[in-house]
């Protein structure tokens, strides 16, 4: 298998240009369309994430999709050339790999070792529940995936990998609790079938990984004291006699309307909102190119569309995105006309999306309606941080709770390709 070497295929910008093309402006002033990350709710976002797993004993693996950690699907052949670039890059065990078939280990243990340094941590990616990837709990696959990885050289066994995915349906704290300790169970069964089949006499605990962004963030609510929580945490207290057991999640530094909408976090802590907007740390900056006010329901049209918004739905409100308070003058609007899709619903979404631009509509009475001028530039929190991140090359950080909280502070370039 040949390496790869050829990271010019999908050149990033450079930082230093962009520093200093931005840092010290007022965000209004740089071009729209553009990725606004806000530093203070990230720092919130993640604090909370790793206090509550610290209390509960658990490990924390941070998501690649925001790090560099863990290859998020079972990996494609020709994608092993590329992993093994940055694996050499990043040292020993810094990338793992998830497989669910034997075939996997067989081009693994291919690679030389000029190409991908030491062994490759390897985790058997288990579907809890849904079939989207991986192997079901109590597969008879999982027997003989085990026997290849231990038989084959360059790699290793981990543990098992659970994700979730129908926890985005969760609509309280407690149903993102349950769905929580229906993906441990799946998961754990799931390594229960590798431990058998693994040969007499190995060492070491496997490490049960698992955590959608609902059932991850989740965590959070088991530090509340009630009946239910108290269930978890004893299970949790009982699978890590066996295993050592790690959460793992994407979007939790950012969140977005959609994490939001399943109410997967409490609703407070120490007194101040967790379950809000103020703690989603992406928005999108948009212009707006005209407006029509004579409409069945007022509209402006923005200079941004899919591929700046992407076009994911959120469960909780029918639109594409909500407009923020932020304005480009001198002062914020009044919260009152933000849209909350749990309160008033009344305020500017994202009502229509087409490729190039999109159609804001204001929702509810028409009273108190906020104005927009053309050439105004308004933020956007979108529905799903991941998939309108990757429509930018980098990101324009700022500090909402420094003196100056829309002074640029730093540009980050993204990971680019595949």
């Amino acid at each position: 298998m040949s390496s790869f070497s050829a990271p010019s295929f999908y050149p990033s910008p450079s930082k230093a240009a962009l520093q200093l093309q931005y840092v010290g402006k007022n965000v209004k002033d740089i071009p729209a369309p553009a990725a606004v990350l806000d530093l203070a709710p990230i720092r919130r976002n993640c604090k909370a994430m790793l206090e509550a797993t610290k209390a509960l004993g658990l490990g924390f693996r941070a998501h690649v999709k925001t790090h560099k950690i863990l290859y998020g699907l079972p990996v494609a052949v020709s994608h092993i050339p590329r992993l093994a670039a940055i694996a050499k890059v990043l040292g020993e065990g810094a990338v793992g790999l998830f497989v669910d078939h034997p075939e996997q280990i067989k081009h693994l243990a291919k690679l030389d070792e000029s190409v991908w340094p030491s062994t490759i941590p390897l985790f058997i990616k288990i579907a809890a529940p849904i079939s989207r990837a991986g192997l079901l709990p109590r597969s008879e696959s999982i027997s003989p995936l085990v026997q290849a990885i231990v038989s084959a050289p360059k790699v290793r066994l981990v543990g098992a990998y659970a994700h979730m995915g129908e926890s985005y349906g969760s609509n309280s704290p407690e149903e993102a609790l349950e769905f929580l300790m229906h993906e441990l169970k799946d998961a754990k069964a799931g390594a229960d079938q590798i431990a058998k089949a693994l040969p007499n006499g190995s060492s070491g605990k496997l490490t049960i990984s698992l955590g959608a962004t609902p059932t991850a963030t989740a965590v959070q609510n088991a530090l509340v004291e009630n009946e239910w929580n108290d269930k978890f945490r004893t299970y949790v207290q009982e699978v890590k006699k066996n295993y050592d057991v790690e959460i793992h999640a994407g979007v939790y530094p950012v969140l977005d309307m959609q994490q939001l909408a399943t109410r997967a976090r409490p609703t407070t802590a120490d007194g101040k909102p967790l379950l809000s907007t103020e703690n989603i740390a992406l928005r999108i900056m948009v212009e707006v190119a005209s407006t029509y006010d004579e409409r069945e329901k007022p509209e402006a049209l923005v200079a941004a569309g899919s591929i700046v918004l992407a076009r994911e739905p959120c469960k909780g409100y029918p639109g594409w995105g909500v407009v923020t308070p932020w304005t480009s003058g001198s002062a914020p609007a009044d919260t009152s006309t933000v849209y909350d899709p749990a309160g008033s619903k009344t305020g500017w979404i994202v009502g229509r999306i087409s490729q190039e631009h999109g159609n804001l509509t204001w929702e509810g009475s028409t009273d108190d309606m906020r104005k927009l001028d053309i050439g105004e530039k308004v933020m956007i929190w979108p529905n799903h941080a991941c998939m309108a991140g990757p429509n930018f090359g980098y990101y324009v950080v700022v500090d909402g709770e420094s003196s100056e909280p829309d002074r640029v502070q730093d540009v980050w370039t993204r990971w680019r390709g595949w």
